[in-house]
């Protein structure tokens, strides 16, 4: 009979829902703030933004040529950011993917190195040459993860590239 009571009152304190109190002075957003991009939304370009389509390639060439300067000089950072400027502006062009790629291996960040060399294969379909550096670019980087085997196999793709030249 104790226990009917007390389960009385017990399994009544568990159904009741807890509310949470309102604040006056709690603001609450219903829309986002002005200028936040929103997911899903259509966004303008501006023409200032990017250059002009028969711009891009003289803006490419020297973005590139800066870049290999300052790899040269032994100006790393510079040359990654010069490079990564060029590769925002075309993505699709495997040789800036390769300097990004061997300023990488310069600086010693051999995985992104690898990565960025593998990127630029993927898009230097009918660029033997460009194919072969890669994939001694592939090699090296994969020497200094110490994974000789497989550098050795990248070796040998870059010597199959060079014979197509």
């Amino acid at each position: 009979m104790i226990f009917i009571l007390l389960a009385g009152l017990i399994f009544p304190a568990c159904s009741t829902r807890y509310t949470m109190p309102e604040r006056e002075d709690a603001v609450i957003l219903r829309t986002p703030p002005e200028g936040v991009p929103q997911i899903g939304a259509k966004t303008v370009s501006h023409p200032t933004q990017s250059p002009s389509p028969s711009s891009s390639p003289l803006v490419i060439a020297r973005l590139t040529e800066s870049a290999e300067g300052h790899l040269k000089a032994g100006n790393l950072d510079r040359a990654f950011a010069t490079a990564e400027r060029a590769v925002r502006i075309d993505a699709s062009n495997p040789r800036l993917w390769n300097l990004l790629a061997r300023v990488q291996l310069r600086r010693g960040n051999v995985l992104q190195a690898e990565q960025l060399a593998r990127k630029s294969n993927l898009l230097a379909k009918r660029d033997a040459s460009l194919q072969a550096e890669n994939w001694r670019i592939i090699a090296k980087a994969l020497r200094k993860k110490g994974a000789a085997e497989a550098a050795e196999d990248a070796e040998f793709k870059a010597k199959a590239f060079d014979a197509y030249d």
